[in-house]
């Protein structure tokens, strides 16, 4: 049943759609974001086929984490993003806990070149709703703004950048506090249909450093489909020490 439903997947996922006139620039699989958007009149549905994160003492697998991007004008889209299902994993006990992600609603905002093309900006808002509870989602609201940023250095070479701040549920205990991110990438087109993205990131919150060091692979199938694959390494003692993921996105 399994595979029948996956080969059902992939099926939906590359039928043919209406052209769009604008390159689809899918947000996965880098860890920062564009400025690129959805042209309005068509939609894009960009999911994890496996998500997994291992910690010094547990484990965290996520399952069907989605993003919907909807194109409202020539320059903003909607994002809605939501985790149906993960599971975390406490080693020393072996005590698993299964839950809900929570909902991110937010949009994308270009300020220039919407195609991402040349230099190209914009603005990324975004509120969490919890709908989901604790380790898999925040277990409160929270708001956050991205402005992305990247510059084509040539036609194969681009380089991004992502700044992030965010007022996010503490870890432990009550209230909020301020998170920042900022992630720095260098996207290369090895071909007309693979790309191959590096990127480091950095991220304070609650007193905290991380460090962290990613590549991914794109492989283009058509227009409007993409396949990806990916991993994450931390850098240090107080980031999670391996991230490894997979996708598909798929304009239509």
């Amino acid at each position: 049943m399994k595979r029948i439903a996956f080969a059902a997947l992939v099926a939906v996922l590359s039928t043919p759609s209406i052209a769009a006139a604008r390159d689809y620039c899918p947000t996965r699989p880098s860890l920062g974001q564009s400025a690129c958007t959805i042209e309005a009149g068509h939609y894009a549905i960009e999911t994890a086929l496996s998500d997994w994160e291992r910690s010094s003492d547990s484990d965290m697998v996520l399952f069907g984490d989605t993003l919907f991007r909807l194109g409202l004008t020539d320059r903003s889209e909607l994002q809605i993003d939501w985790t149906p299902l993960g599971i975390a994993r406490d080693r020393p006990n072996g005590r698993n806990v299964v839950r809900t992600g929570d909902l991110e609603i937010g949009s994308r905002i270009a300020l220039r070149n919407p195609d991402g093309k040349g230099l190209s900006y914009g603005l990324q808002p975004s509120v969490t709703v919890p709908v989901g509870r604790s380790p898999i989602g925040s277990g409160g609201w929270g708001v956050a703004m991205v402005a992305p940023v990247s510059y084509d250095l040539s036609k194969r070479i681009n380089l991004q950048f992502s700044p992030e701040l965010a007022w996010m549920p503490r870890d432990e205990g009550r209230g909020n506090a301020v998170a920042a991110t900022a992630t720095l990438g260098l996207g290369v087109l090895v071909s007309d249909a693979c790309q191959f993205t590096t990127e480091l990131q950095w991220q304070r919150a609650e007193g905290v450093t991380e460090h962290r060091l990613a590549l991914a692979v794109a492989w283009q199938v058509s227009d409007d489909f993409f396949v990806d694959t990916g991993g994450v390494a931390g850098l240090d003692d107080n980031t999670p020490a391996l991230r490894l993921y997979s996708g598909l996105s798929r304009r239509f």
